[in-house]
């Protein structure tokens, strides 16, 4: 019995060649060669023919357009030609997937329409919406840190005006986040600077009303009316006393007033000064306007497909189809030889 099976065994492992497999099984393998061939590549004919527009962006550094380019306090290393790092390239990942710019290329490109989707054949139109925008709309960070869009259409033309409306979608969403947020200062500041300035008008106008009484310099004008006072008194002269005693007296009641509000004035000053510096700065980021990144890689229209790459779907199939023939033969042939043992 036992010589019986290693006979069989010997037999089969002449027969597992691989070349005497293949040779023995040449005309069912040329089959399943011909028919994965024929319906891969009848299939790769009927897939529509898509084409890339690919735009490379890198971020730019710059936050603020005053402290930038107007602000001579401003101690940072905001330069506005200076590339953003990678940090900024994943701001904008985030911007780009997010709803505010997936939503406007959709309704600008009436997508729905164009993906040919029809709300009344499907239950689930929005998500089969997103799924093909992002089949076919991707954004990436590449290995130098700078940022990639890439967009496949089975119109050159419309893959190129696709990626370039998300160049001005990401740029105005950027802009109008921005914008809100210097609005708000630039409020803020707005206010504060013209309140200053009311309180100052009314010190302004308290420090006149007093200068009208006469005191114009409080320590000259004591000085010179306390010398005259002296020389009056010593010659006797009483009608020159009255009228110094009269101005020492204005001195007397308003001088402590005029020296403070002096004094708060000089102050106030400085302080307008430097918050009208702020005020000038806020306003130039809440009107300003600039591109939030730099465009290396403009997209166009391209001249040639990028998918399906038609070759490689017949070569794949037909490799795929051949191994899983062999495969099958192989088992079903040891199954019969197993079978012939029992």
């Amino acid at each position: 019995m036992n010589k019986e099976i290693n006979e069989v065994n010997e037999r089969y492992f002449d027969s597992s060649s691989l070349y005497v497999f293949l040779f023995k099984y040449k005309l069912q393998l040329l089959v399943i060669f011909l028919m994965s061939f024929i319906i891969s590549a009848t299939i790769s004919l009927y897939i529509q023919e898509k084409y890339k527009s690919t735009a490379v962006i890198y971020p730019s550094n710059t936050s603020s357009v005053a402290k930038a380019l107007i602000s001579t306090k401003f101690g940072g290393k905001t330069d506005i030609m200076e590339f953003g790092e990678e940090e900024k390239s994943e701001q904008l990942l985030e911007i780009l997937n997010s709803d505010k710019v997936k939503a406007k290329v959709i309704e600008q490109f009436n997508l729905m329409a164009h993906y040919g989707i029809h709300p009344e054949e499907t239950e689930t139109p929005n998500y089969d919406l997103h799924e093909l925008f992002e089949e076919n709309i991707s954004f990436k960070q590449n290995k130098n840190m700078a940022v990639e869009i890439v967009v496949l259409d089975h119109s050159p033309d419309t893959a190129a005006l696709i990626a370039k409306s998300i160049l001005t979608i990401l740029d105005d969403v950027v802009n109008n986040i921005q914008k809100e947020r210097a609005q708000q200062g630039y409020q803020v500041v707005e206010q504060a600077y013209f309140d200053l300035l009311a309180d100052l008008k009314i010190l302004e106008d308290s420090l006149a009303y007093i200068m009208s009484k006469g005191v114009l310099d409080l320590e000259s004008q004591a000085e010179v009316y306390g010398d005259a006072y002296a020389q009056a008194i010593a010659k006797g002269n009483e009608k020159a006393v009255q009228a110094l005693e009269e101005k020492l007296a204005v001195l007397s009641k308003y001088g402590a007033a005029s020296i403070s509000l002096s004094e708060k004035l000089e102050n106030e000053r400085i302080r307008l000064s430097e918050l009208k510096g702020k005020y000038e700065e806020a306003k130039v980021d809440a009107e300003s306007r600039i591109q939030n990144f730099f465009l290396v890689t403009n997209p166009f229209a391209a001249e040639k497909k990028s998918y399906p790459i038609r070759w490689l779907i017949v070569v794949v199939s037909v490799f795929g189809a051949l191994l899983t023939g062999i495969i099958a033969i192989f088992f079903f042939e040891q199954a019969q030889r197993v079978k012939a043992q029992l």
